[in-house]
Parts: structure tokens; C-alpha cells; sequence
């Protein structure tokens, strides 16, 4: 069953991004998450709606979606995403790199490798 790739972090009915849902997607404790967004557990939990959350979560979902269309599968690329350190991000992870604000280092890297180049 496969999920529609624009609500894989939406809780059902919701327009915002869900801390929850991407945090299990990627196997991630919650306050390792609370920690990489910025803000409190409690915040994260209570208002997922927050706009500090969703800003981080809008950052985190670009990066991850990119990293899909390179491995189309979920779980392979949660796991990329969180193990996998790369070379011309200072050998962080794409989630670290995102975590201290390089998402767009992050982003060109995906789009390099996309055209075939290696990092």
C-alpha cells in the first residue's frame, strides 16, 4: 500500500506538517526531533501547527521528498536521510545538515547527485 507522497506527513484531515508522523517515518524519538526543529517537546506535541514547527518541518519535508526521487522508497530513504554522511556536507547527514540550517546545501546536493555527479 503505497501512501501518497504529498500527505506522508499530514495527520489526516490537517494542512500542517506533522512532527509525529515524520518523526516515525524516519524512526526518530521525539525530543531528537524537538531538538533538530528548535523548539519544546511539549510545543511539538501540543502545537504541531506552531509556525517555528512548520518552518522546520517545511525545510525537512523539501529535503526528504528531493532525497525520494532519488530513492523512491520510503524506509530506504529515512534511512539515507539519518545515517548516510555526505562528503560536501562537512560528513553530516542530510538530516544534520537541515538540523543546522544548510537545507539548501542539502537541497543542491540531491539536485547534483540527481545529474549524476557523486558527493
Amino acid at each position: 500500500m503505497q501512501q501518497d507522497i504529498t500527505e506522508l506527513f499530514r495527520e489526516p484531515g490537517q494542512t500542517y506538517l506533522s512532527p509525529a508522523r515524520f518523526a516515525t517515518t524516519l524512526e526518530l524519538d521525539l525530543s531528537v526531533l524537538a531538538n533538530a526543529l528548535g523548539v519544546h517537546r511539549n510545543t511539538m506535541r501540543l502545537h504541531p501547527e506552531s509556525p517555528r514547527t512548520q518552518e522546520r518541518m517545511r525545510d525537512y519535508n523539501r529535503v526528504f521528498l528531493a532525497l525520494l526521487g532519488l530513492k523512491p522508497n520510503v524506509r530506504d530513504a529515512a534511512f539515507h536521510m539519518k545515517n548516510t554522511p555526505v562528503r560536501v556536507l562537512g560528513q553530516r547527514t542530510l538530516f544534520d545538515a537541515v538540523k543546522d540550517g544548510d537545507t539548501d546545501k542539502a537541497l543542491r546536493y540531491l539536485q547534483s547527485i540527481s545529474g549524476g555527479q557523486n558527493g
